[in-house]
């Protein structure tokens, strides 16, 4: 039974007519979740689910990934490039070529004015193990700074601290095949 319900009718779920799921890796956070994303015949994407027989996540999703699909309609969603010249300005729309000119272009000003060092890269901490990768050879390699953190620094470092005090690790301990030996689990705080 749900939280809150009185009765013990069976729950609805709605039918959202989806014509194709496609192959996906869930982006919330750096495990890579497979996943499939299912699309209506318009073409929108209306649901997610885990891939069965993937090693990383068999078939299970958290509640993030099962909302995923919901990302490409939210509202204040960046769809196209935009781009001003002054901070008061309104944001005017342009090609992704003209904002990717004008990004290089700004960013070989600051270098050359106060250094290769001047410049900063912080990432999010919801990319795959191999963006992470491409993003530092990017940073270092190209942009040529080795100033370069993701804010899983801060947003982690709650759990790092809870993770070393309590198993003497700064990662979780187990696996998923731990779940199938336990005679009780409490996920707290996920």
């Amino acid at each position: 039974m749900l939280l809150g319900r009185t009765q013990k009718n069976p729950i609805k779920i709605t039918d959202k007519k989806i014509v194709e799921w496609k192959y996906a890796t869930c982006g919330y956070c750096s495990t890579g979740c497979s996943m499939e994303v299912g699309f209506n015949k318009d073409n929108h994407a209306v649901s997610s689910r885990g891939v069965g027989g993937a090693d990383v996540n068999r078939g299970k999703l958290c509640l993030k990934g099962i909302m995923e699909h919901e990302l490409f309609v939210s509202e204040g969603r960046g769809d196209k490039p935009l781009i001003r010249n002054n901070w008061h300005e309104e944001f005017k729309e342009t090609t992704w070529d003209t904002a990717l000119d004008d990004v290089s272009d700004n960013l070989k000003k600051i270098q050359e004015k106060y250094g290769r060092d001047s410049i900063a890269i912080v990432s999010t901490g919801q990319m795959l193990t191999e963006e992470f990768y491409t993003l530092g050879k990017l940073t270092r390699g190209l942009i040529g700074t080795n100033n370069y953190d993701g804010n899983t620094t801060l947003c982690m470092a709650s759990a790092v601290s809870g993770y070393k005090r309590s198993f003497g690790s700064d990662g979780p301990p187990g696996c998923y095949e731990d779940f199938e030996h336990t005679d009780c689990l409490i996920a707290w705080g996920s």
